[in-house]
């Protein structure tokens, strides 16, 4: 029964970033001027190489907050779980620049995953 509420949990955060990126990703976009580079690092962005590794970062505690969390079951472990997870992605996709294409509509969804990453973890620390 623990499992199921969390489950639901996590699709409601699923869901409430959705809806909070859907208006953003129809947003028209505006280029910009840029007055000077970015520093780079071996020919790659150095924002974009410090992104991508927190997000390998975010995803090695995310994995060792989830062997924790089947250890002891405890529910704050579940919402800090979650937060880490939710910091890896925003980390995979501010640094999606380094192989892709820009995306217009990472920032806004990254600002978003920053509001639901520092809930989760508020929510973790008021969980017993």
């Amino acid at each position: 029964m623990k499992m199921k509420n969390s489950s639901y949990f996590f699709l409601d955060i699923l869901l409430l970033i959705f809806l909070i990126s859907l208006p953003l990703a129809f947003a028209e976009e505006h280029d910009t001027l840029e007055l000077h580079d970015d520093p780079e690092l071996f020919g790659f962005e150095l924002e974009k190489l410090l992104n991508l590794g927190s997000g390998i970062l975010a995803l090695v505690l995310f994995i060792l907050t989830l062997l924790a969390y089947q250890r002891d079951q405890r529910k704050r472990l579940l919402y800090v779980c979650i937060a880490f997870f939710l910091f890896a992605v925003k980390g995979f996709l501010t640094a999606h620049e380094l192989f892709f294409a820009e995306w217009s509509w990472v920032d806004p969804v990254a600002s978003a995953l920053n509001f639901v990453i520092l809930l989760c973890f508020f929510v973790g620390l008021l969980k017993k």
